[in-house]
């Protein structure tokens, strides 16, 4: 039992994590890492990384013109943008000194490859390029090294953030921080905001690869005015205790993962003697958002919601068509279609409601894509889409274009059907936006490898979430 429940925390990992569909490197999301490669495979990417850094040296942007650098690139003035931006870098780093091949991705018929190049100043940059097999360039960019940006990606001026603890006292006590406008004094009545992230072990910035989405949201939210708690997830802090053999059925219920936490945080920002207590939002992403009105039902009582990346669909068929769409990723062919046969099977299982005939000893033992019956029977004792749309509180439904995992034409259209005409509700979305709200970009679009380059949380999307907490409304 320990390897199916460690199972499913993964995948539940994974599964926050991932990226879309919409986008796919080459047409696949089928890659395959060449962590073997022969000398064959990467002999063209070799060759083609020190010819970058030979133009790089030689400051020849022909010689990456020729190369196909802005190859497929909407128009030359990508280039210039993107040649001013080494010159940039050049002003920090210096000039590349050294180069090698660190990684090499098959799709398709194509290879993309993840470059280091050493610079004379100290440092690292990389380089990922897509190349077809007869060696020509698609695409490529260029980036710092993550560790880098991160040492150097400070608590912007006017913003305060502090340690605290949700749910001190209780059974799962969790770390997290307060963030909020520095100054804040009592009697501001500012208002303030949960943030909730979605399935898996996420931790409290919501880090994926080398993006911090919360992070940078409680930032910028607290810059615009409005106090934010964030925290670990219980899926983390509290991993080996849920993947004990006698782990109960009560670990794997929405409350345990989402709601109870959410409503202590919510508490401590009521408490606040700086907070309007009747202006507290709740913002949650993918799964966390759309248990958004179970959690005003069960104590939180939020002026309002903010819905990020989520879908009115059963969770069973997000699911699902997460596996098709993108989790059958470094899979052989005949594992794929074993896969697929058993997926379909599962989903079928759950949406037939065959967990509410599942012994109560076997709650946790029997699983259906990647979840325990116990999940699926608390899960689906709350219809959340009429729940919220009784309730009728300002929501706010945001949604990532370059999303893949919640998509724009599966899940956010669904919704604009569903509350078209509601006065209470607004939705937006973001072209060139993935799940965590970050700019689709780099080689690996459309894979979870996408999260390897370091990226900020849009700045129209803090801004709306600002403006829909301050004002009710955002702009279209």
């Amino acid at each position: 039992m320990k390897k199916q429940i460690k199972k499913l925390i993964l995948a539940l990992l994974v599964l926050s994590l991932a990226i879309s569909s919409t986008g796919c490197v080459t047409g696949t999301i089928y890659g395959k890492p060449l962590d073997n490669a022969s000398d064959e495979e990467t002999g063209s990417g070799t060759i083609l990384l020190k010819n970058i850094m030979d133009a790089m040296r030689a400051d020849d942007p022909d010689a990456l013109n020729k190369m196909g650098w802005h190859y497929g690139q909407s128009d030359a003035e990508t280039f210039e943008t993107y040649w001013h931006e080494w010159q940039d870098l050049k002003d920090k780093y210096g000039q590349p000194t050294a180069s090698q091949i660190t990684e090499a991705y098959e799709f398709g018929d194509d290879l993309v490859f993840v470059g280091a190049l050493t610079m004379e100043k100290g440092g690292t940059l990389y380089a990922q390029f897509e190349t077809t097999d007869a060696g020509l360039m698609v695409k490529a960019y260029l980036y710092e090294d993550p560790d880098t940006v991160l040492a150097d990606t400070k608590i912007p001026d006017g913003v305060t953030e502090e340690d605290i603890t949700v749910g001190e006292g209780t059974d799962y006590p969790l770390a997290g921080k307060i963030t909020y406008p520095a100054g804040a004094k009592a009697g501001d009545n500012l208002k303030a905001v949960v943030l909730v992230s979605g399935d898996g072990a996420n931790d409290m910035d919501f880090k994926a690869g080398n993006t911090y989405f919360y992070r940078d949201l409680a930032w910028g939210l607290a810059q615009e005015g409005i106090v934010s708690i964030r925290y670990d997830k219980r899926t983390l802090t509290y991993s080996d205790q849920i993947t004990d053999e006698n782990a109960p059925a009560e670990d794997f219920t929405v409350a345990f993962e989402y709601t109870d936490d959410a409503n202590l945080a919510a508490a401590m920002l009521r408490d606040l003697d700086f907070v309007d207590p009747d202006q507290v939002y709740y913002a949650g992403h993918s799964q966390g958002a759309i248990v958004a009105p179970r959690a005003d039902q069960e104590g939180g009582d939020y002026a309002g919601f903010i819905m990020i990346n989520t879908s009115p669909r059963p969770w069973y068929d997000v699911i699902y068509d997460q596996y098709i769409h993108y989790g059958l990723i470094d899979q052989s062919s005949e594992k794929i279609y074993y896969l697929v046969t058993k997926i379909k099977s599962e989903r079928n299982w759950v949406a037939k409601g065959k967990y509410n005939d599942v012994k109560d000893s076997q709650l946790t033992t029997e699983f259906a894509l990647t979840r325990p019956a116990a999940f699926w029977k608390d899960y689906f004792s709350f219809d959340y889409v009429d729940e919220l749309e009784k309730l009728e509180k300002p929501t706010l439904i945001l949604q990532g274009e370059a999303d893949y995992q919640i998509t724009t034409d599966r899940d956010f259209c669904v919704w604009q059907e569903e509350l078209d005409g509601q006065s209470w509700a607004q939705l937006k979305s973001y072209p060139g936006l993935n799940h965590l709200m970050c700019p689709s970009q780099g080689c690996f679009a459309g894979h979870y490898k996408e999260y390897d380059m370091p990226a900020r949380a849009s700045e129209d999307v803090i801004q709306d979430i600002a403006s829909f907490i301050n004002q009710g409304s955002i702009s279209k």
